[in-house]
């Protein structure tokens, strides 16, 4: 994925988790406030009924005197507040109250409504009505325990349901939150390892080969992340062949060079294998560049699958190409190449290609006593590769195009 792409997407899903996040809160706030005005609302009915059962008592203590007429008329209000309450918790009538959706209050406000109309209701209208009041407060007063302790533990039930509600929606938001935190980690550190720190050891290698100089590194620092990007676009096609993503002859000679005086130093192996691929005019010619181009690539990918990270393809030119054996003699490094031109030989085989693949090699060990010159040194393995390229044409006679 392109670098701009992925973090487009990071910063999009960024956006989305945060909305996200966001609209539970929002939710969960609604909730939490729609559960708060059940819990107060059920709380309420639980204060009323008591407060009826004794306005209920006072009524038959009173009898006809002045206050009766008070106290009936304040129980009649305590019914129609009572009633309203009921019908706020079971309809959601109210805007602040969305309705119970806990199944088991359900069945318990069903319960407390079925009593109230069944048992108390009846009772208190009776009172109302001045009929058998004695009777009436005697049922109001056996039943009013039972009924409150159904209305208690109503409140109880959606009080723990309201709860787990709450910690799942802090579970959602902590988790979302965490994807936050993981998100933009690595966003930072995809941006660090894929970008920035490409770009300073690129810069690094810019400097050494003499392509920038310290003034342009320092504002390159300060360029955006956008330009970063495609800054990093062009100094790799300054510094690599587009086709085979090898190093470019002056980028990879100037950095042989540097290699060389580092081997120079610390009296290190080195060896060079100067290699040319046989026939790529041919296949151009006769085939078409398209077959060209996947000749030279096959040739350049056979190599990177058999060196190490700190051995690196140089495409001197058309069909030569150098490969700088780190650390290793030539004997080592004739083994390494045997195993390259094994990969060739198996394409050769097992793949139904117009061409073959044959390439011809020169290996070189880099001598720590004679100080040899990077050119000397090229020289020695062309000349090597030339004349084993000879020996294929005149003796072998290997034919690239197949009949």
């Amino acid at each position: 994925m392109k670098i701009k792409n992925q973090l487009l997407l990071t910063h999009g899903l960024l956006v989305i988790l945060s909305i996200a996040t966001v609209l539970i809160n929002a939710i969960a706030y609604k909730g939490m406030e729609s559960d708060a005005n059940i819990i107060n609302h059920a709380g309420k009915l639980r204060a009323i009924s008591y407060n009826m059962g004794q306005l209920s008592n006072q009524i038959n203590n009173q009898g006809n005197d002045s206050n009766y007429a008070n106290l009936t008329t304040n129980l009649e209000h305590r019914i129609e507040e009572l009633e309203d309450i009921l019908a706020m918790l079971s309809e959601g009538r109210e805007k602040s109250i969305v309705g119970i959706n806990h199944n088991y209050t359900i069945l318990q406000l069903e319960k407390i409504i079925k009593e109230w109309n069944e048992v108390f209701k009846p009772s208190y209208l009776r009172i109302l009505e001045n009929k058998s009041i004695n009777d009436a407060c005697a049922q109001i007063n056996n039943n009013i325990d039972l009924y409150v302790n159904s209305i208690n533990e109503m409140v109880t039930s959606y009080s723990i349901y309201a709860e787990q509600k709450v910690i799942r929606a802090l579970t959602i938001n902590g988790g979302l939150v965490f994807l936050i935190i993981i998100v933009t980690v690595y966003s930072f550190t995809s941006t660090n390892k894929r970008i920035r720190r490409p770009m300073k050891i690129l810069m690094q290698e810019l400097k050494e080969l003499s392509l920038i100089d310290d003034e342009i590194s320092k504002q390159l620092k300060n360029i955006n992340t956008d330009e970063i990007s495609e800054m990093t676009q062009y100094f790799n096609e300054m510094m690599f062949d587009q086709l085979t993503k090898a190093l470019n002859r002056r980028a990879g000679l100037s950095k042989l060079s540097r290699m060389l005086e580092y081997t120079n130093k610390r009296n290190l192996k080195m060896s060079l294998c100067f290699i040319d691929v046989n026939g790529l005019k041919e296949v151009n010619d006769q085939l078409g560049h398209k077959f060209g181009d996947e000749l030279i690539v096959s040739v350049v990918e056979g190599i990177k699958k058999e060196i190490r990270d700190d051995d690196m393809v140089i495409r001197m030119g058309g069909d030569e190409f150098l490969i700088v054996f780190t650390g290793i003699d030539q004997e080592v490094s004739e083994k390494v190449w045997n195993r390259i031109n094994q990969r060739y030989q198996i394409i050769n085989e097992e793949e139904e290609r117009p061409y073959v693949i044959s390439v011809s090699h020169g290996i070189v060990e880099h001598d720590n006593y004679e100080r040899s010159e990077v050119e000397l040194l090229i020289k020695k393995a062309d000349d090597r590769m030339y004349a084993e390229k000879k020996y294929i044409k005149e003796q072998l006679k290997v034919k690239i195009i197949k009949s």
